[in-house]
């Protein structure tokens, strides 16, 4: 179920116009919260991506990595993991899913949390539409 929210907030669907019920909100507030923390991100800095604007900023990318990392869909070597979970999605948005993670699958930073922004950037410029983080 982490995964599944993880791909709704990361891969640029909106949580709004989901309309996700109530029970799988928490959990993400749940991570939300944790990985804010551990991250060191300004909360506006993650509220901005609500604009479909995602800033440029270090601990962003850490804050990204950390719900990866909780969702079990990184390597250590930066590899993201999307695929397992796109036949969790309705079939749009698996469509959608799928288009994207094969556009920015070979993203690759420096760091893991660069490639964690790097890969969400892609994301973004690929599917704007509600592109949001969680």
């Amino acid at each position: 179920m982490k995964v599944l929210l993880i791909v709704i907030g990361v891969v640029g669907l909106s949580l709004a116009a989901l309309d996700i019920p109530d029970h799988l909100r928490a959990p993400l507030k749940v991570m939300r919260k944790a990985c804010l923390a551990e991250s060191g991100v300004d909360e506006n800095y993650v509220n901005q991506s609500r604009n479909g604007n995602l800033p440029d900023v270090p601990k962003l990318g850490c804050y990204i990595l950390c719900f990866f990392e909780h969702a079990g869909m990184i390597e250590e070597d930066g590899t993201i993991h999307f695929n397992d979970v796109l036949h969790l999605l309705s079939p749009s948005l698996a469509e959608t899913a799928k288009y994207v993670s094969e556009e920015c699958k070979t993203i690759h930073g420096d760091t893991r949390c660069d490639t964690a922004w790097l890969t969400t950037k892609c994301f973004f410029e690929k599917a704007p539409e509600g592109s949001e983080l969680p």
